[in-house]
């Protein structure tokens, strides 16, 4: 539980460590401003047990007077049944108030909580269609990126092969808008084809260097991989050894094999120059 605590304090902002907890009354929350009733419930939170009640009590009356980290607070807790017994319908309220407040992320996590039913049926067409109105009411590529994941796993699957024009052209948008994420996805779709969309090994690559260069160990891995191949690429083991090492050193297990396969033969100076570049990149970034 503390785990997901954690989680929740993240929006909360930090109290100050002096300040004891009052319990909730409504004569005491109408004396202070939303955000006076909010840091009463992190102080409450920060109690050793965290008192989960009182925190709710305080964060649906600071809700109630406006303060949108209330919102979202009380709609983890709600979702996660935190003090309280889960509500996914309390939790959708909230996190409805907070999307409308102007936090597009709780539009989104709407969106997912209905795709991947948490505490309800799945609701595929429920959970689009809240990424399509953060999409279209606030212009969101974080949400493109959300509707775009949904589209493949149908084209994949071949269900609906024809969505995956769509979700390339949201990834697409997305990556224009600085999501680089998207090119991850982009690469995948080239690197074999999915729906009605061919593979496309240079584009494939064209998005593997993009996420690459934006720190994704996976696909730093699967630069090297093209680089020691030579394929869609130009064969170098010098720049496929430090794409290796970058990847290895994120934690790609893949990546580290390939590193170790490269050294065995690459000569000394080829190492030191791999090392080079790759502490090039690392200073840039």
């Amino acid at each position: 539980m503390r785990a997901t605590l954690i989680i929740l304090l993240a929006f909360l902002l930090a109290a100050p460590a002096y300040a004891q907890p009052e319990p909730y009354s409504p004569e005491l929350a109408a004396e202070l401003s939303p955000e006076e009733q909010r840091l009463e419930a992190e102080r409450h939170l920060a109690l050793e047990p965290p008192d989960l009640v009182e925190a709710r009590r305080w964060l649906e009356s600071a809700a109630e007077d406006g303060s949108v980290e209330a919102m979202a607070a009380a709609g983890w807790l709600y979702e996660q049944g935190l003090g309280v017994d889960p509500d996914p319908a309390k939790a959708l309220e909230y996190y409805t108030q907070a999307y409308e407040a102007g936090e597009n992320e709780y539009g989104l996590r709407i969106g997912w909580m209905y795709i991947q039913g948490i505490g309800m049926e799945p609701d595929r067409a429920q959970g689009e269609a809240w990424f399509r109105r953060v999409i279209e009411e606030r212009d969101d590529s974080a949400a493109r990126l959300a509707l775009a994941t949904v589209l493949i796993a149908d084209a994949a699957s071949s269900l609906r092969p024809d969505r995956a024009i769509e979700a390339r052209d949201l990834l697409e948008r997305a990556l224009q808008d600085g999501i680089t994420e998207a090119a991850y996805y982009l690469a995948q779709i080239y690197a074999e084809g999915i729906g009605n969309l061919p593979a496309d090994p240079r584009r494939s690559a064209h998005y593997t260097r993009i996420s690459a260069e934006a720190g994704n160990p996976q696909m730093q891995g699967w630069l090297a991989l093209l680089h020691a191949r030579g394929e869609a690429v130009p064969l170098d083991l010098v720049e496929a050894h430090k794409w290796a090492s970058l990847a290895a050193a994120g934690g790609d297990a893949a990546g580290e094999q390939l590193r170790q396969e490269l050294a065995r033969r690459l000569d000394r100076a080829q190492r030191l120059e791999s090392r080079r570049k790759a502490l090039q990149w690392l200073n840039e970034q």
